[in-house]
């Protein structure tokens, strides 16, 4: 982190960083960020790389997915998320592996385009594509009435992270490039 620092002596009109919280602590990489984050206020523009998508969406106000060389997307994270986002992610935690496939049932039921993506001991995590224009209000009361029906221990609802759009694009490309070989 010493070339950060050498960097910084200065404050130069456009600043670029590869990568510049890797290999860092949790609690080192916060105070890079916060460091960062005033920098950006100051009027110094940042172009930074990153395979964490935690930090791009800490620091930049613009974001830019690549695979394979390419530009796959460009825009602010909201954007990204809007454009680009299958919908919300549902996470919801059992009481019992009794409740399991009835909580299958009604929530494929209740959600017809729900995909289950994980499922681990008491843990379900489902994707849900939703209609345009559906209200936030309208999806939290479908889902909070979901958790009382199959009396879920803990739930929780989010609009897909940047992360998971990364691993769309990089997935999407990986069977491009499987399929163009054959």
């Amino acid at each position: 982190r010493l070339s950060l620092g050498v960097a910084l002596l200065t404050l130069p009109d456009v600043l670029l960083l590869d990568e510049p919280t890797t290999g860092v602590d949790p609690k080192a990489s916060r105070i890079i960020w916060n460091i960062l984050s005033k920098i950006r206020e100051s009027d110094t523009a940042l172009v930074l790389t990153s395979h964490s998508m935690e930090e791009c969406d800490a620091l930049c106000t613009q974001i830019a997915i690549m695979t394979n060389g390419e530009f796959r997307c460009l825009g602010s994270t909201q954007h990204i998320k809007s454009k680009y986002g299958s919908g919300y992610s549902l996470a919801i935690r059992l009481y019992t592996t009794n409740q399991i496939e009835s909580a299958k049932e009604l929530i494929t039921k209740m959600f017809p385009n729900a995909r289950l993506m994980d499922e681990h001991i008491l843990h379900l995590n489902y994707e849900l594509m939703i209609e345009k224009g559906q209200k936030w209000s309208m999806l939290f009361e479908k889902v909070g009435k979901l958790a009382e029906l199959i009396d879920a221990a803990d739930y929780s609802i989010s609009q897909t992270t940047l992360d998971q759009i990364f691993l769309d694009f990089s997935r999407n490309a990986r069977t491009d490039i499987v399929k163009s070989h054959f």
